[in-house]
C-alpha cells in the first residue's frame, strides 16, 4: 500500500430513483389530470400525448442500454462500456483506498463525498486523478493482453475465478446486501455478476501472463551480484547511535526579534492565534545553543545515544545518511551534522556497515477465520498425505477462498518483516525444518495453518532480485502500453481536457519566450550595429 481513493465539499442530496411502481403511478397521475382538464380533446392530440409518455418511460431502458452497449471510451483500439470503465474505476478507487486508508485524512481525501469536488492538485480534482489511474491501468491491461493473445498465451481461471465469485458472496453476506447489490455499491451502479464477469477474467487472465513473464524475467545470481558490486551503498545496511538535539526556538519576541513597528490598533483575535515566527537571528542563537549542547554529548554518545541497527541508506535521515555510508567511515567514528531547515543538531556515531545476510524463508499460509476451521484444512492435509504438493492442492481447490497468494506461497520472508509476531515466531523457531506444518493463532485476528517451505537467499539478494525484476518489468510494460492509445471523443475524462488546457498553455508561453528572445537579440544586434557605424 496509499497518493495514492475530497475535502469539505457539502454531500449533496441523492436524487430520487425511479422504480417501475413510481413510473406507473406517475403516468395514471397524468392521465387522470389530462382526463379531467380536456375531456374534449381530439383523439388525434391524445395520440401523441399518449406518444410523449411513453418516449418518457421508454427512456429509462434506453438510458440502461446505452450504458450498457455504447462506447464510453476507446482503449488500444477495444471499445470500452461505462459497465467496464465503472469497474476498473471502483477497482483502482477501492485499491488506492485499501492502501492507504490510515492517510487518507492527511491527503483531504473523504471517500463518502463527491470525489469531483475535493482537489487532488490545485488543477486536478480527486475524481480526475483516479480516471486518469484508471486509464493507465487498463492501457497495462489491454496491451498485456494483446500481447499474450499475440505469443499464443492460454490460461484456465476459471478456478479462480470461481474463487473470487464466493468471496463477493462471502462479503455481500457479511454485509446483508444481494449479491448484485453489493457488486453494484462495489463497482458501479449497472454490475452485475454476469456483466463484469469477462472483466474479472481478464484481470486474471492478464495476471497469469504477468506471472508467466515474472519467471521469464527473473535474474540469475550473477546477475545478482553484478548489481550489488555496481551499488553496494543502495544495498547494505548501517548499524549507528545518535542523540537528536532540537533547537529551542522562542515562541514569543526576545531581543533578537526583528523590529515591529507601533501601531495603534488592538491586535486581532486572529493575529493571538497565530503561531511567533522566530527572526534569522533567534534561529541562529537557538542552533548556536544546540551545537553547545551537541558538543557535550558527543562525548558521551557510546552511553546515550540511541542505537540503530540495520538501517539502509534510502531509509536513513536525509542529513546523516550520506556521512553514515561514506567508505572512509571506521567503527567508533562520531560527528555533529545540522538540520537548518528542521531546526535540529544530531549526534552520530557510526557502529558498522555490512551486506544484510540475514536468512529469509520461504512458507505457505491459508488463513481461517477460526480455529475450528483451520483444524479442518489441517485434518485434510493430514488425510492427503500431509505433503506440499497436498497443501498446494488444499490452496488452489477445496480451500482455495483461504489461500494468501498463488500457491499459499509467501518468498522470502525476513524476521523483520512486516508479519504477526505469532507467525516470525514459528518460522524462525529453533529446530524449524522443511515440511513442518502446524496451525498458529493470532489473538482476534485469525488462525493460520502454515507450512514451512525452507530456507530462501539472504535478505540482500532477495531485495537485489525484485528490484531487477521490476525494473525489467516495469520497463517491458511501459514500451508496449505505448502503443495502446486511448480515444475519447465524447469528452467523457476531465483530465485529458485539462492536460490539453496545460500543453496549449505551455506551448504558448514556449513560443511567447521564444519571440521575447529574438526580439531581445534583434534589439541587441540594432545597437550593435549602430554603435559601428
Amino acid at each position: 500500500m496509499s497518493n495514492q481513493e475530497k475535502k469539505n465539499a457539502a454531500e449533496q442530496p441523492a436524487e430520487k430513483v425511479m422504480t417501475k411502481y413510481d413510473l406507473k403511478v406517475q403516468r395514471r397521475k397524468e392521465e387522470k389530470a389530462r382526463e379531467k382538464r380536456a375531456k374534449d380533446v381530439s383523439t388525434a392530440v391524445l395520440v401523441i400525448l399518449l406518444l410523449a409518455l411513453a418516449c418518457f418511460v421508454l427512456s429509462f431502458p434506453i438510458k440502461s442500454y446505452l450504458t450498457l452497449h455504447q462506447t464510453y471510451v476507446t482503449v488500444g483500439g477495444e471499445d470500452i462500456t461505462k459497465v467496464e470503465f465503472d469497474y476498473c474505476y471502483h477497482t483502482v478507487v477501492n485499491n488506492y483506498v485499501n492502501s492507504y486508508y490510515q492517510y487518507l485524512s492527511w491527503f483531504g481525501l473523504d471517500v463518502t463525498k463527491d470525489l469531483s469536488e475535493q482537489m487532488y492538485s490545485s488543477t486536478r480534482s480527486w475524481k480526475d486523478y483516479f480516471e486518469e489511474m484508471t486509464i493507465d491501468s487498463m492501457r497495462k491491461n489491454k496491451a498485456l493482453k494483446a500481447d499474450a493473445q499475440a505469443k499464443g498465451f492460454t490460461a484456465d481461471v476459471s478456478a479462480k475465478y470461481d474463487q473470487i465469485v464466493e468471496e463477493q458472496k462471502k462479503s455481500a453476506q457479511e454485509a446483508g446486501l444481494t449479491l448484485n447489490k453489493f457488486l453494484q455499491e462495489s463497482f458501479g451502479p449497472y454490475a452485475t455478476l454476469a456483466r463484469i464477469k469477462p472483466y474479472i477474467e481478464e484481470a486474471l487472465y492478464v495476471n497469469e501472463y504477468v506471472d508467466k513473464l515474472s519467471d521469464d524475467m527473473t535474474p540469475d545470481e550473477a546477475a545478482v551480484v553484478a548489481k550489488y558490486d555496481a551499488d553496494p551503498k543502495s544495498y547494505d545496511s548501517v548499524d549507528y547511535r545518535i542523540i537528536q538535539i532540537n533547537a529551542d526556538l522562542p515562541t514569543e519576541p526576545t531581543e533578537l526579534a526583528d523590529p515591529v513597528e507601533e501601531t495603534d490598533e488592538e491586535t486581532s483575535e486572529s493575529d493571538e492565534e497565530t503561531a511567533y515566527v522566530p527572526s534569522e537571528a533567534e534561529i541562529a542563537k537557538a542552533m548556536e545553543d544546540a551545537r553547545a549542547k551537541a558538543n557535550d554529548a558527543l562525548a558521551l554518545i557510546s552511553v546515550d545515544g540511541e542505537t540503530v541497527t540495520g538501517m539502509s541508506y534510502s531509509a536513513c535521515n536525509d542529513t546523516i545518511r550520506d556521512w553514515l555510508f561514506d567508505g572512509v567511515r571506521k567503527e567508533g567514528s562520531k560527528t555533529i551534522l545540522e538540520d537548518n531547515a528542521d531546526s535540529v543538531v544530531y549526534v552520530v556515531q557510526f557502529i558498522n556497515r555490512y551486506r544484510d545476510e540475514s536468512a529469509t524463508a520461504d512458507v505457505r499460509i491459508l488463513v481461517a477465520d477460526t480455529e475450528e476451521e483451520a483444524m479442518d484444512i489441517y485434518g485434510t492435509w493430514n488425510s492427503d498425505g500431509a505433503t506440499e504438493d497436498a497443501f498446494i492442492a488444499l490452496a488452489n481447490g477445496k480451500y482455495a477462498e483461504y489461500s494468501v497468494a498463488d500457491d499459499a506461497l509467501l518468498e522470502g520472508i525476513a524476521k523483520d518483516d512486516d508479519l504477526y509476531e505469532e507467525l516470525i515466531d514459528w518460522i524462525y523457531a529453533e529446530g524449524r525444518k522443511p515440511g513442518d506444518c502446524e496451525i498458529v493463532t493470532v489473538t482476534d485476528v485469525a488462525s493460520f495453518v502454515i507450512y514451512y517451505v525452507g530456507e530462501a537467499k539472504p535478505k540482500w539478494y532477495n531485495t537485489i532480485e525484485n528490484d531487477l525484476l521490476n525494473e525489467a518489468l516495469n520497463a517491458y510494460v511501459d514500451q508496449i502500453k505505448e502503443t495502446c492509445s486511448v480515444s475519447d471523443p465524447k469528452g467523457n475524462l476531465n483530465y485529458l481536457v485539462l492536460e490539453a488546457q496545460e500543453k496549449a498553455a505551455a506551448e504558448a508561453a514556449a513560443a511567447s519566450e521564444a519571440a521575447e528572445s529574438a526580439e531581445q537579440t534583434d534589439t541587441a544586434e540594432e545597437s550593435e550595429s549602430t554603435v559601428t557605424e
